[in-house]
């Protein structure tokens, strides 16, 4: 397995055979398709070879870019800064088109299908679904700030931080059509979230991470010091926590320590 890892002070790295290197400038988030890797960070969008970690070719973003996802054959960048998502080619890093996302949106992801973005707007409390022409398709309200969305089987899943005396985490399922339910319910400022291969979901938290089971029911929790990203990965939820300059799969060992872990990826070799 390859670990790539965003780190905002050290570069990016990539750990393989044991052996860390540092393949580009620091960075903020990351994604692969097309054999490649997707950095963006400092204004910098660059893609390298997954292969040699060779850079193919490298452009200018929007400031501020905190997620990145591969939707067919773009790179979509979410600018916290510029409350807007780009697309890039996925080839030549060409811009394609903008459009707007929220008040600063924290969060993005693609549907299996890889059909639809969902963008998760910030301050805006609204989850966006878009198709791969960045055309917005729905707009779902929900309470609080929107921190993280994910798709599930039959809808979209939002993680926000509510007023209710003081700032708390609550969990949210959408229907297409519409329909919201709170789910869960966190005595923590809310971080990150993502979707399982099982059809579960992964919250963390300022202080936890949970894993939610397909029936909605919170089936594993451990404590966090301050997550800013976790995703899936064969080995497991993989964490990137910022306060403890480590990344680790939910339950095991550290696989990297670093200044500043912003993102990290899992690939097979």
């Amino acid at each position: 397995m390859q670990l790539w890892v965003a780190d905002g002070e050290a570069g990016l790295m990539r750990l393989q055979n044991g052996e860390l290197e540092r393949i580009g400038p620091p960075g903020e988030a990351l994604c692969a398709g097309w054999g490649r890797v997707y950095c963006a960070g400092q204004g910098r969008f660059f893609c390298c070879d997954r292969e040699n970690g060779q850079t193919l070719y490298d452009a200018a973003t929007p400031p501020g870019i905190n997620a990145l996802a591969v939707l067919g054959d773009r790179v979509c960048a979410l600018s916290g800064d510029a409350d807007s998502v780009t697309a890039f080619s996925a080839l030549t890093g060409e811009i394609l088109f903008s459009a707007p996302a929220g008040s600063y949106p924290r969060d993005l992801c693609v549907s299996r299908q890889g059909k639809y973005l969902a963008v998760a707007g910030g301050a805006a409390g609204r989850v966006y679904l878009m198709n791969a022409d960045l055309r917005c398709l729905r707009a779902y309200p929900v309470p609080g700030t929107v921190c993280g969305v994910c798709f599930l089987p039959r809808g979209l899943a939002a993680l926000c931080a509510v007023e209710t005396g003081e700032l708390s985490a609550r969990l949210y399922a959408i229907r297409y059509r519409g329909l919201t339910e709170e789910i869960a319910a966190f005595p923590m400022l809310p971080a990150c979230l993502c979707a399982m291969a099982d059809g579960a979901c992964a919250a963390a938290c300022h202080g936890e991470a949970i894993l939610i089971s397909a029936n909605k029911k919170a089936a594993y929790r451990q404590p966090v010091s301050c997550p800013v990203r976790i995703r899936p990965s064969r080995l497991g939820l993989l964490i990137c926590d910022i306060w403890q300059g480590t990344v680790f799969p939910l339950g095991g060992i550290p696989l990297y320590k670093g200044p500043s872990p912003q993102d990290a990826l899992l690939l097979p070799f």
